[in-house]
């Protein structure tokens, strides 16, 4: 019983210790990023992913000798940098929140651009329908029909505005997905929103 107590102990002991060290990068890390913040207020949330990168590794570069051989992290291990950055990251949580928390909507705001982009149909123009909202209505070249709506400006909205395409036309069309109600089938429904065309 003796025997497990004292390992209980120095296992407390030494994750106190990381503990305190992480506590104090977490620290200089805000203190850092926050003196960046003030010299340049409008950083992007790329920006700022990258200043978080530069601010942890130089104040774990400066307490590495506190650290243990063993819970050393060497700059080439990307898993070892990462949990590293998670366990930092956490500790920031009592520091500097609103900065973990512009961290999470630059994320969001990325992952939402790469979904837009990702989203795109290639096919044959089958009809354009000018009712309430203009409608394109597309099939792919598995034969699949696609319906996409035109309701807000972008850049090449006037090749369907002008009429400069046609029936039979090949187009490429980036789109954005939008839960709307659908009146008539008293639901809401996703519709495909057009985002961008082009003429192939």
């Amino acid at each position: 019983m003796k025997k497990i107590f004292l390992l209980v102990v120095l296992l407390c002991n030494v994750a106190g210790y990381s503990q305190e060290v992480l506590t104090v990068i977490a620290k200089e890390t805000c203190d850092c990023l926050q003196a960046k913040k003030d010299k340049l207020p409008n950083l992007s949330g790329e920006d700022l992913k990258k200043e978080v990168g530069v601010c942890m590794i130089k104040s774990y570069s400066n307490h590495l000798s506190e650290f243990k051989n063993g819970d050393k992290v060497d700059f080439g291990d990307s898993e070892g940098m990462r949990k590293l950055g998670e366990n930092v990251a956490i500790k920031m949580m009592q520091y500097c929140p609103n900065v973990i928390m512009e961290l999470g909507q630059a994320a969001q705001k990325d992952e939402e651009e790469v979904q837009k982009e990702d989203a795109f149909v290639e096919g044959v123009v089958v009809d354009i329908l000018s009712e309430q909202f203009v409608t394109l209505q597309l099939k792919d070249q598995n034969g699949r029909s696609y319906n996409l709506l035109l309701l807000d400006y972008f850049d090449t909205a006037s090749l369907l505005t002008n009429n400069e395409i046609k029936k039979k036309d090949k187009v490429k069309v980036s789109y954005s997905e939008i839960e709307l109600f659908d009146s008539k089938a008293k639901e809401f429904r996703y519709y495909k929103i057009m985002t961008k065309i082009e003429k192939k």
